[in-house]
């Protein structure tokens, strides 16, 4: 399988995690040593993230999450690359309360590391925008 395949399996498998809140699949998809760059929060480390985005079942969230993201960009040299994502997110409360819409880009800085990719950074610009 050539790099792009697997970073791009990488991407669906990140958005999988999320999608099911697989927390597992997200912490496989992270460096150890990752840090990511979150509006209105700042940086956060691994775990942090992962359970942030992947933290419970869809059945146990008091939210339906509808994620649309497309991969705009996928650069590769040696043993480091880059994702551009375009992402919209919908947060619907169970309770009936108004949904929330999020939208943005990130930009994601992979490193293969003892022969698989892994995300070491990730800038995220997912800001509220209207319905």
């Amino acid at each position: 399988m050539s790099d792009q395949q697997e970073i791009r399996e990488l991407f669906d498998n990140w958005i999988k995690s999320t999608i099911e809140g697989n927390l597992e699949l997200a912490r496989q998809c992270i460096a150890d040593d990752a840090v990511f760059f979150v509006p209105g929060v700042g940086e956060m480390d691994k775990e942090t993230y992962a359970q942030g985005a992947a933290g419970g079942s869809p059945e146990d969230s008091p939210m339906d999450f509808d994620l649309d993201s497309k991969l705009r960009e996928l650069k590769v040299s040696g043993d480091q690359a880059y994702l551009w994502i375009e992402s919209t997110l919908v947060c619907s409360p169970k309770n009936g309360d108004p949904s929330t819409r999020m939208a943005g880009h990130s930009l994601s800085v992979l490193e293969k590391r003892d022969g698989r990719w892994q995300i070491i950074r990730d800038a995220n610009t997912m800001t509220v925008v209207p319905l």
